[in-house]
């Protein structure tokens, strides 16, 4: 097993160096998204030449790669399709937030594996339940992708063949140390909460696990930024505890559910995408990977 990773393009192009490095990695499988969903928040704009130019250097590298959606619009959506297969590429299709059961049919003639967009939508959280009970019922039991949606009862009622998060990085933004003690359970404090952390002892044993110590534990340089504080990165409590709590979360969605959750990451090298490495290299065994060159 291959562990999964998704980069936006957004962050690839202005991250090419390290991108490269993930693209080329065979113990990583790789998928792309266009990007839209981070350009809108962000008012940028994805050029469908600029993102094909891309792909004509990495496309044969990855694991997949997305179709150029425009959030919202289904008529531009389509017609971006049209010219990247016109023009010999083969993204995975997005199905957009206004498109129909037809339009789920249509996509699953061009591609064996679509995109289901509109599930989170920008400025306004997640979708409701009764709409993506109509996209998995229209999929039909289909390949399908999950764009930025990983609540798990969802999962465990519909199993889409893949879904992604960047959630896993919200313990560097936020300050927050994220702990999954499995069976889908998580336990989240902060450095002024911390306290509340003893009464579980399984989190109590994954943080030690993880090397730290009582007094490190206790010490706020170690919960958050510790490398602008005397720490190493990798003393950073928030990410490492976050991040090997994510990647053995990937771990277990995989057997439970049988569902692929890819970590999004931006493949710029950052702080909190070491930690995930890291994480990655101490589960290998899990994986199958042998020796995890990340």
């Amino acid at each position: 097993m291959k562990f999964p990773l998704l980069v936006s393009y957004a962050y690839a192009r202005k991250n090419v160096e390290e991108f490269s490095r993930l693209c080329i990695n065979s113990d990583i499988d790789l998928l792309l998204d266009c990007g839209a969903f981070t350009a809108k928040n962000a008012g940028e704009e994805i050029r469908l030449e600029d993102y094909c130019r891309f792909l004509d250097e990495w496309g044969p590298k990855l694991f997949r790669y997305l179709a150029l959606d425009v959030v919202g619009d289904p008529v531009k959506t389509e017609a971006n399709l049209k010219e990247m297969l016109r023009s010999g590429y083969r993204p995975a299709p997005v199905h957009v937030l206004g498109d129909d059961q037809r339009r789920m049919d249509e996509l699953f003639e061009m591609s064996d594996y679509v995109a289901l967009a509109g599930l989170r939508r920008p400025h306004k959280g997640a979708a409701s339940k009764e709409y993506v009970a109509a996209k998995m019922k229209w999929a039909a039991g289909r390949k399908v992708h999950w764009l930025g949606y990983v609540r798990e009862p969802m999962i465990a009622a519909f199993r889409p063949f893949s879904c992604d998060s960047a959630s896993w990085a919200s313990g560097q933004i936020y300050g927050s140390m994220f702990a999954y003690v499995g069976a889908g359970k998580w336990f989240s404090c902060g450095y002024k909460t911390r306290d509340s952390a003893r009464r579980y002892p399984e989190v109590m044993r994954l943080i030690r696990s993880l090397g730290f110590t009582d007094a490190q534990f206790n010490d706020p340089m170690c919960w958050r930024g510790a490398s602008t504080k005397g720490y190493p990165e990798e003393m950073e409590l928030t990410n490492v505890v976050s991040a090997d709590s994510w990647v053995r979360y990937v771990i277990d969605v995989a057997k439970r559910f049988g569902t692929r959750v890819f970590l999004a990451a931006r493949g710029s090298g950052r702080r909190e995408e070491k930690s995930i490495f890291e994480a990655i290299k101490r589960h290998a065994d899990k994986l199958n990977l042998g020796a995890v060159h990340v």
